[in-house]
């Protein structure tokens, strides 16, 4: 059966106007917990507290990505039929491919706990959690088998499309698929530097935040100067008149990261969430629910979400001699989280003085040099400031806008480069690749001091930034240029 076939309503949306969706399929599936749960996930679990418009969920993300990834999947398949022959399909319909780039779209953030990322860090990260279940795409993987596939097949079957669920599979699974054309598809939903997903959260994020600055993404012109490879149909190629806006793309994403999700103060409250989570956990066992997972028992995950937290911190905050009721009153109530910034933030570059790429990277991904400068950066600070180490904090983050399976993927001599084309007289030639690096993309770790509230003082803002950029001087003169074998964090990818 033909997609045009099927019957179509419309949600509205505030960023593509009008989402569309089939009443055959997607209706069905949007008609499962395992969808409707998204609806009381925040997008952006503690940004709210910093940009109060900030309050979209998951499930509204969701029918943006599946929009997005249709109209991709559409427009690149067509040019992988014209460029090289309906062959290169490999056997799959062109419309059921659209509509599982649609559905793995709809369903890519199943698997992400409360508070999002916040969750893998306190629950999923900290041990005790098998490796099948080890961040939110390998849940979301299970809850797909146990939740939605068998429905899936149902349908699919019942519409014309008889492969729809094996193909779903492959395009949100561990995995590349096999298939040229899944890897190509596949490239649209994740795992590349501008999937459905990424421009669907910048745009839709910097919305509710108000930060529309950073998210003016002229998102068609870069899926439509998009082309597969014709050396490796399963990767993309970006056509060179799209450059510009490619380079703004990697700029505003820079700029999402370090102003919105990375907030310095959205971090500090972060910091009092994972606590919280983690004292959850004791009680209620998180990571037993999580773990159940992978025996094919999903219900109880299904059932935690951001309003069942909210609910039990609201409460617990109006009890008195409760460690997590201090906690959520501090985050929810006062709204002034126990750590201040002291300092401005310094921006680790490969510009900066002794530093380079690979340095950059060691920073960003090598847990021992981050815990280096983490440690003995705040034991330096604690002895200058005069308080106790207890009540000094050095955060450091990436903001490097490069998708985290690039990034773990890189062994040896990092190039991070982006391919690109000329498609000329029915032709896609390909153009020597571009360096990102040299053309300026944005790699940067910022690092940032916190000490308790009431150690803050006025007179430690110099003194805090003297001392970090003093101290990191030294950290470049003894790292070496050894780069770190990134794919030991394979466990913790996060595509986007």
């Amino acid at each position: 059966m033909s997609l045009s076939n099927l019957a179509w309503k419309e949600i509205s949306d505030p960023i593509y106007g009008h989402v569309y969706y089939n009443k055959e399929v997607e209706e069905r599936l949007l008609s499962t917990l395992v969808l409707q749960r998204l609806r009381y996930i925040m997008q952006l679990q503690t940004a709210h507290l910093v940009y109060p418009g900030a309050v979209h969920t998951r499930f509204q993300h969701s029918l943006g990505v599946m929009h997005l990834a249709g109209a991709m999947a559409e427009d690149i398949l067509r040019k992988l039929v014209r460029f090289t022959g309906a062959e290169s399909l490999e056997g799959f319909s062109l419309d059921e491919l659209v509509e599982a780039a649609r559905i793995a779209g709809l369903i890519h953030d199943i698997g992400h706990g409360p508070f999002g990322h916040t969750f893998e860090e306190a629950i999923l990260w900290r041990g005790g959690v098998r490796s099948e279940v080890a961040n939110h795409e390998r849940i979301g993987l299970l809850l797909y088998k146990h939740g939605l596939k068998d429905l899936l097949s149902e349908l699919g079957s019942k519409h014309g499309f008889s492969s729809l669920a094996d193909v779903v599979e492959g395009l949100v699974g561990v995995e590349e698929p096999r298939a040229s054309v899944l890897g190509l598809v596949r490239k649209i939903i994740k795992d590349s530097y501008y999937p459905a997903d990424v421009l669907d959260f910048l745009r839709r994020d910097s919305y509710y935040a108000g930060t529309s600055e950073y998210g003016s993404i002229n998102y068609e012109k870069l899926y439509r100067n998009s082309y597969p490879n014709p050396e490796n149909l399963s990767e993309i190629v970006l056509d060179r008149s799209g450059l510009g806006e490619f380079k703004a793309y990697m700029l505003a994403k820079a700029s999402m990261y370090h102003h919105v999700y990375y907030h310095s103060v959205a971090r500090a409250f972060d910091r009092i969430l994972y606590e919280i989570l983690a004292l959850v956990d004791e009680e209620y066992d998180l990571r037993g629910v999580v773990n159940s997972i992978a025996e094919g028992d999903i219900e109880g995950f299904l059932l935690l979400t951001d309003a069942w937290f909210y609910d039990l911190m609201l409460r617990e905050s109006v009890k008195t001699g409760s460690r997590i009721g201090g906690l959520s009153r501090m985050l929810l109530i006062e709204r002034k989280p126990s750590w201040k910034r002291v300092g401005r933030e310094v921006a680790v570059t490969p510009f900066r003085k002794g530093w380079s790429i690979v340095k950059v990277l060691r920073l960003a991904y090598d847990s021992g040099v981050r815990e280096k400068v983490r440690v003995e950066l705040a034991e330096r600070l604690s002895e200058v400031f005069k308080i106790p180490r207890e009540d000094v904090w050095v955060d450091v983050v990436d903001i490097t806008p490069l998708p985290r399976s690039i990034i773990y993927s890189i062994r040896g001599e990092p190039k991070i480069t982006l391919g690109v084309c000329k498609t000329t007289g029915g032709r896609v030639v390909l153009d020597t690749p571009v360096d990102l690096v040299a053309e300026g993309l944005p790699l940067t770790v910022l690092v940032r001091v916190y000490v308790k509230r009431e150690d803050y003082n006025v007179d430690l803002e110099s003194k805090s930034t003297a001392l970090v950029e003093e101290f990191l001087e030294g950290v470049a003169r003894e790292m070496g240029e050894t780069p770190v074998d990134l794919s030991i964090y394979s466990h913790m990818k996060i595509t986007s």
